[in-house]
């Protein structure tokens, strides 16, 4: 999986193809599953939530119209984090970073 450009929809949506492929068009993936699919392609993740961020302003656009086309999520600490999907869950917006895994 490479970086793409984020190109986000109407509610602040996105969704990298090939994470979508992944996923294989469920909702929920059992933790264990995920991270032993994520480590089989080479790589690491991180995420960040609505709900831990500074932005009011963001916090209130979701809770107003539950749309999250303000919020900016953080990237992690390092180097090679791209965007593999911000979404909505049951939990509020989420956005899951992935980047190539490092040797050590």
């Amino acid at each position: 999986m490479i970086e793409l450009p984020v190109q986000r929809d109407e509610s602040g949506a996105w969704t990298h193809p090939a994470f979508d492929e992944f996923c294989g068009g469920r909702e929920y993936i059992p933790k264990e599953e995920f991270n032993e699919g994520i480590e089989s392609l080479g790589l690491e993740w991180d995420c960040d939530l609505l709900e831990c961020s500074e932005s009011h302003e963001a916090t209130n656009e979701y809770m107003l119209d539950a749309t999250f086309v303000i919020w900016q999520p953080t990237k992690p600490s390092g180097d090679g984090w791209f965007i593999a999907s911000i979404h909505d869950t049951e939990d509020g917006p989420v956005c899951i970073w992935l980047r190539k895994k490092e040797m050590v």
